[in-house]
């Protein structure tokens, strides 16, 4: 019997010892109105189920079906930890350089303020730019202080989303990293990358698997054949049991005729009919939403990257500030102050850089996602 034709064997062995009082209008005379040890003995009874309209087939094919968009779904989450992991990490790094700038930029703001006092307390300047650098101080200590608290923050998430004790360690930074400047895209997105996306395979599965199961509503109409054998030994007394005159044994059809359904079957498969047009909508739906996602963080990565440029090219200028008033402090041309002042400038145009480097990782980061983070797979 093929795999076609013979889906599911059942067996089960009775094994059984039954001390019973037989009726008086019972069909064996001799026992009638007496207590009596009925003995069955090996019975095993199999069903072979002939899948003549492939109802079992579609069953199995929709278990299957299920199978790979649960697999797809499990990818899916995966992708999503693994974006937010890496976001994360990036933002919790950053977060540990800007306290690094922060720092300096405090210890500069305390340079500036002791040359002011001893101005003032020279009586070479008022008060008021002394009061105004503490004022600038007490800002820079607390932008210090909710740095600080937003690294220790973002540290916890990331060992969460690690699943690691929240003191557990991190692979460290390394400070010399390089932001990358460019990021391949796909020349062409069409709907063979998008299929790439674990979303639009998990809903494309789904569809299979509905139309799997509306198959099995239509053969559900149809009559249900199975054969039906069993064999083994049954008497009444345990003499004889084992006895030739003791075996029995049985064969035969059994037909299963969906005559009185009562509109089940039908209900059934409107149901089956609208969970697949349901399937087909959910489709679509993940499909306009991945090419939207698609083009908002491609729009959001050209944006970023140019930011990111102006950023870089500010942060020379303040770069070249900061080295002409160092010459100019160290060759006695100019005091100290005007040094201080761009050394600041600098290191928040530094701070700044980095945050623009962050907002293009993540922009990095939520493309490839949003292209089903397959890069081995995008035909470049």
């Amino acid at each position: 019997m093929s795999a076609e034709s013979l889906t599911s064997i059942h067996a089960n062995n009775i094994d059984q010892i039954i001390r019973h009082k037989l009726s008086k209008n019972g069909n064996h005379s001799i026992y009638n109105g007496k207590t009596s040890t009925i003995g069955i003995v090996g019975l095993p009874v199999v069903n072979y189920h002939l899948d003549f309209w492939h109802s079992d087939s579609e069953m199995i094919a929709a278990s299957k079906s299920t199978e790979e968009m649960k697999a797809a779904q499990y990818r899916q989450a995966a992708l999503m930890l693994s974006s937010a992991v890496i976001k994360t990490y990036f933002a919790l790094n950053t977060a540990k350089r800007l306290v690094s700038v922060q720092t300096e930029i405090v210890d500069l703001i305390e340079d500036e303020l002791s040359l002011q006092d001893a101005a003032f307390q020279a009586g070479l300047q008022p008060a008021s730019p002394s009061i105004t650098q503490r004022a600038n101080l007490l800002d820079a200590q607390n932008a210090l202080a909710l740095l600080q608290m937003r690294s220790e923050i973002l540290r916890f998430s990331l060992m969460e989303l690690l699943g690691k004790q929240p003191r557990g360690t991190l692979p460290e930074w390394s400070s010399e990293a390089t932001v990358p400047h460019r990021f391949r895209i796909p020349q062409r997105i069409g709907l063979n990358l998008i299929a790439q996306r674990p979303d639009i395979q998990a809903a494309l599965w789904n569809i299979r698997r509905s139309a799997h199961l509306e198959k099995v509503a239509h053969a559900a109409f149809y009559p249900n054949i199975n054969l039906h054998a069993l064999t083994g030994f049954n008497s009444i007394g345990l003499s004889k049991l084992l006895v030739p005159g003791g075996f029995t044994y049985a064969f035969g059809p059994a037909i299963n005729l969906p005559l009185f359904e009562g509109g089940a079957l039908v209900g059934r498969l409107h149901e089956s009919e609208a969970a697949y047009d349901m399937a087909v909508h959910q489709y679509n739906k993940a499909v306009f939403a991945a090419i939207r996602q698609i083009a908002d963080t491609l729009a959001t990565l050209q944006y970023t990257r140019v930011q990111l440029d102006n950023r870089a090219s500010s942060l020379a200028l303040r770069t070249s500030q900061k080295r002409i008033a160092e010459s100019g402090f160290r060759t006695g041309i100019t005091s100290k102050l005007p040094y201080l002042k761009a050394a600041i400038h600098m290191d928040r145009e530094k701070m700044a850089y980095m945050e623009e480097s962050l907002n293009w990782l993540n922009g990095i980061t939520d493309a490839a996602t949003a292209l089903g983070g397959g890069f081995g797979k995008w035909s470049l």
